[in-house]
């Protein structure tokens, strides 16, 4: 009897594989060699998972979003408003271990999405879907009282994704001065001045 292969979960070991040369290594010495072997795979056994190196790519900075968005809607649950806003921020904040290896992820990715219109789509699809969730909680906490400033939502928006972006590529860079506890009372600080 033929063995059934889930191609769905080792298409998922190797996008972890993936992750895990980046956070050691870096992006640029990601070898498909080196993927097949920390994947555990024989050389040239990804092909029948993925085409290429650069699909292999695409797939896990994909992922990155991916894995946030399904946090922050288990995290999220029924909340509304600034609560929703607060726990989606915190899903995006490398805060742990989990979190800091996608920063890690994330960034490495970035400079390759500046050359590569496929990874800079990925990006700003999961960007523009964060900035619209984000305006749906803002919009929900002014109807119900919770905002008093004037600021317009595309502009609290701006800040605070910027303030996201910052804190992770701090955290890695900077991780001594990049504390859970000291993004966390950044995060607070600007959602605590909404309401005035």
């Amino acid at each position: 009897m033929p063995k059934i292969v889930d191609h769905d979960a080792r298409r998922r070991e190797i996008i972890e594989a993936v992750w895990a040369l980046i956070a050691r290594r870096g992006l640029d010495a990601v070898t498909m060699r080196d993927l097949a072997a920390e994947a555990g795979y024989a050389n040239g056994a990804l092909t029948g998972y993925f085409r290429n190196k650069d699909e292999i790519l695409l797939a896990a900075f994909q992922h990155a979003f991916e894995s946030t968005n399904v946090r922050a809607r288990e995290s999220i649950a029924d909340a509304t408003g600034l609560p929703a806003l607060r726990l989606l921020c915190l899903e995006i904040m490398p805060l742990d271990d989990v979190r800091l290896m996608e920063a890690r992820v994330v960034i490495a990715f970035w400079d390759r999405a500046v050359h590569d219109d496929r990874m800079a789509g990925v990006h700003e699809n999961a960007m523009a879907a964060w900035r619209e969730q984000m305006c749906g909680y803002l919009q929900q906490a002014r109807r119900q009282g919770d905002i008093g400033t004037q600021s317009p939502d595309d502009e609290v928006v701006d800040t605070l994704l910027a303030a996201l972006m910052g804190f992770q590529i701090n955290a890695v860079l900077l991780p001594h001065a990049t504390t859970p506890r000291r993004q966390e009372a950044v995060l607070d600080g600007l959602l605590g001045s909404l309401p005035s």
